[in-house]
C-alpha cells in the first residue's frame, strides 16, 4: 500500500504545472533590482517614524506656505521670525545655494556636513526639522502616498501626542520610588484626562490627510487605500518620570482608540539619560503593559555600537527589552550579536516569535554599519522574525523599496523577501486571527482558509475570519497582490 501512495504522489508531482522560478536578485544590476523592488509588494512598514519620514523639500514648502523663517546660521526652519539670522523661508527656496544647504542640514545626503557624524547630523536633524502642528496631516498623507506608489498598503506609524501636557504633568509629580507607585500618583493627578486631546490630534490629523490625498473623491491618490496604524512613542530622554508620564498615556489612548496599537521608546539608545535609565525604563514598560501582556510593546533596543556606548551598556539592552519588559517587537537590533548570550536570546526570540525591525539604510547612515555587517543575515539563519523597514526616510532620502534592494547585499533571497514582508503584517500589531498557522514559515494557511490564498475574494468561513479581523484582512490583500505580482514577471 505505501507503493501505492508513494507512486501516486509521484505521478502528481509529474502532473502538477512547473512553479515560476524565484527570481535571481543577485544577478540584478542596480536598474533592474530598484525597478524590480518598487513594484514588488512588501506588505507594511513596521518601523517609521512620521516625525523624520517627510522629505526636506515638502517642510520647506509647508514653511514657505505657513509664513515661517529660516535660521540661515544654523540652517533650520523655525516657528518664529524673531530674531537674529532669521530669513522668510520663500526667500530661502529663492536662493538655490541656501536652498541647498538646508536641504542638507534636514538630511543625511551629505556625508561629514558641517563635520558632525551620520549618528549626529541624522539626530539633530530632528531640531531643525520645523513645522506647524496642523502639518501631522500633510505629513501622514506624504507617507502614505509614498508607501502605495511601492504597492505596499500598511503602516504602523511612531507618533508623539501631548507631548508638553503628558511630560508636563510627570514633571509636576515626579517620581516616586518605584513604577507601581509613579503610576497611581500620576492617575491621581488626571492623566488619563488627556486622553480625549489625543483622539482628537488623531482625528485632525487622519482628516487633514484624506482631504491632502482627496478620500472620497474621484480624484482620490492611492494613498487612502493605505491602512495607517499608530504606535505611542515616548522619548528616552530627561527624568523617568516625564517618560513614564508619556507612556501611561500611551496605554489608555490605546485602551480607548483602535488606531492606536502599541508602544515604542525612542530617541538616542546611546545618550546619557537612555543609558542611566534604560533599566528603570524597562521596568516602567514592565509595569504599566504587564510584560507586554495587556498591551503590545515594539521597543528601540540595540540600536547601538561601541563607538557609542561603552561595552557594558552594548551587552543586555535586547535582552531586557524582551525579557524585562515583554516586547513583541525589537527596533533595529543592531548590536544583539554582541550582547552576552546572543545565541540563546536569539533562539528565544525566534521560539516566542519576537520580531526584529530591521532598518539597513538607517543602520548605515547612523552607526556606519554596512549591509555586509549588519546581522541581519545572521538573525535569519538564527530563525529570527526580521523585517525590512526605513525607520526616518524624509532623513535618510530614502525608502522602503531601497531597504529591500540593500537587503540583497545581505545575501537575502527573493524568498527571504517575501518573509519579510509577510512578517510586517503576520507581525503587526493589528487586531484579529491572521491567515497563517506558522508566521515566518508561510506554508500553512489556516484550516478556514486552505487552498484560497491568493484568491480574488474568500469564501466560507473564511470570508467571515477576513470579514471580522484587521489581520486577516490586510494579510488577503498583501497575497491577492502578490499573486498577481508573480504572475505578472
Amino acid at each position: 500500500m505505501r507503493r501505492i501512495f508513494l507512486a501516486l504522489g509521484a505521478a502528481l508531482v509529474l502532473a502538477a504545472p512547473a512553479a515560476a522560478a524565484a527570481p535571481d536578485l543577485g544577478k540584478m544590476n542596480a536598474a533592474e533590482l530598484a525597478a524590480f523592488m518598487h513594484a514588488f509588494p512588501k506588505g507594511g512598514e513596521l518601523h517609521n517614524h512620521l516625525g523624520g519620514g517627510t522629505p526636506a523639500e515638502a517642510l520647506l514648502a509647508w514653511a514657505v506656505e505657513d509664513g515661517l523663517c529660516v535660521d540661515t546660521l544654523e540652517l533650520a526652519i523655525r516657528l518664529a521670525c524673531s530674531g537674529p539670522n532669521l530669513k522668510p523661508a520663500a526667500e530661502v527656496a529663492a536662493d538655490e545655494t541656501l536652498r541647498s544647504a538646508l536641504i542638507d542640514s534636514l538630511t543625511v545626503r551629505h556625508p561629514g556636513f558641517r563635520d558632525r557624524s551620520g549618528h549626529d547630523q541624522f539626530f539633530s536633524a530632528f531640531s531643525r526639522r520645523g513645522s506647524l502642528p496642523k502639518r501631522a496631516g500633510d505629513a501622514l498623507a506624504e507617507t502614505l502616498d509614498g508607501l502605495a506608489r511601492q504597492n505596499t498598503f500598511y503602516a504602523e506609524l511612531m507618533v508623539t501626542p501631548q507631548i508638553a501636557a503628558s511630560r508636563g504633568l510627570g514633571a509636576k509629580v515626579g517620581w516616586r520610588g518605584d513604577p507601581a507607585k509613579t503610576r497611581a500618583a500620576l492617575s491621581d493627578a488626571g492623566l488619563e484626562t488627556l486622553v480625549p486631546a489625543v483622539i482628537a490630534d488623531t482625528d485632525a490629523m487622519e482628516g487633514r490627510a484624506r482631504q491632502v490625498l482627496r478620500c472620497g473623491t474621484p480624484q482620490a491618490h492611492a494613498g487612502c487605500q493605505v491602512t495607517a496604524r499608530y504606535l505611542f512613542q515616548a522619548i528616552r530622554q530627561g527624568p523617568p518620570e516625564q517618560t513614564m508620564a508619556q507612556l501611561q498615556l500611551g496605554v489608555a489612548a490605546i485602551a480607548a482608540d483602535r488606531r492606536w496599537v502599541g508602544l515604542q521608546l525612542v530617541a538616542p539608545e546611546d545618550s546619557p539619560d537612555a543609558v542611566k535609565y534604560y533599566d528603570v525604563h524597562m521596568r516602567i514598560v514592565a509595569e504599566l503593559t504587564d510584560r507586554g501582556r495587556k498591551v503590545p510593546v515594539a521597543l528601540h533596543a540595540g540600536e547601538l555600537t561601541l563607538k557609542l556606548v561603552t561595552p557594558e551598556a552594548a551587552s543586555y539592552h535586547v535582552r531586557d527589552a524582551v525579557r524585562v519588559a515583554g516586547a513583541r517587537r525589537i527596533g533595529h537590533g543592531t548590536d544583539l550579536p554582541n550582547e552576552v548570550g546572543a545565541d540563546a536570546l536569539a533562539a528565544e526570540m525566534a521560539a516566542k516569535g519576537v520580531l526584529v525591525e530591521v532598518n539597513l539604510i538607517s543602520n548605515g547612515s547612523i552607526l556606519e554599519v554596512t549591509p555586509q555587517d549588519h546581522p541581519y543575515a545572521w538573525l535569519r539563519t538564527k530563525g529570527v522574525p526580521v523585517s525590512l523597514s526605513t525607520d526616518d526616510a524624509g532623513i535618510t532620502r530614502s525608502d522602503l523599496s531601497g531597504d529591500y534592494a540593500t537587503a540583497v547585499q545581505t545575501g537575502a533571497t527573493y524568498d527571504d523577501l517575501k518573509t519579510s514582508a509577510r512578517n510586517a503584517l503576520a507581525f503587526s500589531f493589528l487586531s484579529g486571527e491572521g491567515l497563517w498557522t506558522d508566521p515566518n514559515v508561510y506554508r500553512q494557511p489556516v484550516a478556514a482558509c486552505t487552498g484560497q490564498i491568493g484568491a480574488d475574494s474568500p469564501k466560507g468561513t473564511c470570508a467571515d475570519l477576513v470579514a471580522g479581523s484587521d489581520k486577516a484582512r490586510e494579510q488577503w490583500r498583501h497575497e491577492r497582490l502578490l499573486k498577481a505580482f508573480e504572475a505578472g514577471r
